[in-house]
């Protein structure tokens, strides 16, 4: 018998892929009724498909399946009890087979109704033990239906603990309950972890940096969030972008030059007076607008008149005039900013100037222009160096003036006070 129903199961699948075939070249030919009814007899013909299609439209096919929509999940101690009586209310005893099925479905029903909660006690835990023991279910089995429900389970938990942005022990004990339980791998629930966590801290940086200036009470929050969210915090670039760090970098050195922190230059290739500190070194491109010499034009005043048939006289003069041509010579280089003066290093194209003869700067666009005396200097640099350049001179100037920057007395006190994440 049984060889019979394996011949004619195979039977059944060699002429529904045969009708899939057919389908397919009527549909091929543009014959779509054809096509649609030898494709639902092929699909009807198969096993597989077959099952599946009774099963969803006609769930009472199945005596199990009757069984199985009448136990109500969530009454964890009436299960077992409802399951017994709808068996002897049934004409013909359930096989083995069917009644092992049916026990690791009540088993899979029962079990996520029990962790929905994310909390499993002792009496939940002997229910599903009566359950496996009722049923005769292996190990094997057990483990199977707990994985499918662990990873889905475990990241609904986990994103549930991080919702107020921070995982108390409590939360982080009842996570590692549940996956011991679950038998979930313990490295790939702090996978799941990291992610979430990551996630959030990434969030959370952008917003701290979107504003440009990092200041270091705003480092310090983000450093206890770090540790609220249990991330490592000695792994922490390895989780941010690159991007993200250059933009967090970028953002503490904007407030450290506005509060006239500066970053000190060893050794830089120009010459430094004495007790001169060089802050900033960035590439800059000196433009020279010029008016040169190219050639000289020709104008003539002439009048023609007849002297014979065929013969024409003309008298006149005329003059040469120099045409000259505005020209932009460009000369890239170096430009210091010091605790003193600005140093452009260009060759012979190379200036300083003296903070006690600048008159004024003014940003043109990509273009920065300064005015020493009857001078002036115009400098094009990339819009990064802009930003940085014009603070750094604001807080430049404003220590040369003022040796007691109580600015940077008070920004001093607050960095002494708060910690540095990156």
């Amino acid at each position: 018998m049984k060889t019979f129903l394996l011949i004619l199961k195979i039977l059944r699948w060699f002429l529904g892929i045969l009708f899939l075939l057919i389908a397919l070249g009527l549909l091929i030919e543009q014959e779509i009724g054809a096509s649609t009814i030898v494709l639902i007899m092929a699909v009807f013909i198969i096993p597989l498909s077959a099952q599946f299609i009774l099963n969803k439209l006609y769930p009472s096919f199945d005596r199990t399946n009757r069984i199985l929509r009448s136990i109500n999940y969530s009454e964890y101690n009436t299960v077992l009890s409802t399951y017994q009586q709808n068996v002897l209310l049934l004409k013909k005893p359930l096989s083995e087979k069917k009644n092992i099925k049916c026990g690791i479905k009540i088993y899979h029903h029962t079990l996520s109704s029990i962790i929905s909660d994310f909390h499993i006690n002792a009496l939940e835990v002997n229910i599903l033990n009566d359950i496996k023991n009722y049923f005769n279910l292996s190990d094997q089995q057990i483990y199977i239906e707990k994985n499918k429900l662990a990873e889905k389970t475990l990241k609904s938990l986990i994103q549930k603990c991080y919702d107020d942005n921070r995982l108390t022990d409590a939360e982080n004990q009842q996570i590692i309950s549940l996956s011991t339980f679950l038998q979930f791998p313990r490295d790939r629930t702090e996978v799941i972890k990291n992610k979430v966590a990551f996630s959030l801290f990434n969030k959370i940086l952008d917003e701290k940096i979107s504003a440009e200036y990092l200041s270091p009470i705003k480092e310090t929050e983000l450093k206890q969030i770090i540790r609220d969210l249990r991330i490592d915090q000695y792994n922490i670039k390895t989780f941010i972008s690159e991007r993200k760090i250059k933009k967090l970098k970028h953002a503490k050195l904007l407030w450290n030059l506005d509060h006239g922190i500066f970053p000190i230059i060893y050794n830089p290739p120009i010459l430094l007076n004495r007790d001169e500190v060089c802050y900033i070194n960035i590439n800059a491109t000196l433009i020279e607008n010029k008016i040169v010499h190219t050639g000289y034009s020709r104008s003539s005043s002439s009048v023609s008149f007849r002297i014979a048939k065929g013969v024409n006289a003309r008298v006149g003069g005329g003059r040469y005039r120099p045409v000259k041509e505005n020209v932009r010579q460009i000369y890239p280089g170096n430009l210091f900013l010091t605790s003193s003066r600005l140093i452009f290093n260009a060759g012979g194209k190379s200036f300083q100037i003296p903070f006690n003869k600048l008159i004024s700067y003014e940003r043109q666009g990509s273009n920065f222009e300064f005015i020493v005396q009857n001078k002036n200097y115009l400098l094009r640099l990339n819009h990064i160096d802009h930003e940085i350049l014009s603070i750094g001179i604001r807080s430049a100037t404003r220590q040369f003036k003022d040796s007691n920057d109580q600015i940077k007395a008070k920004a001093m006190r607050e960095i002494s006070t708060n910690e540095i994440l990156i």
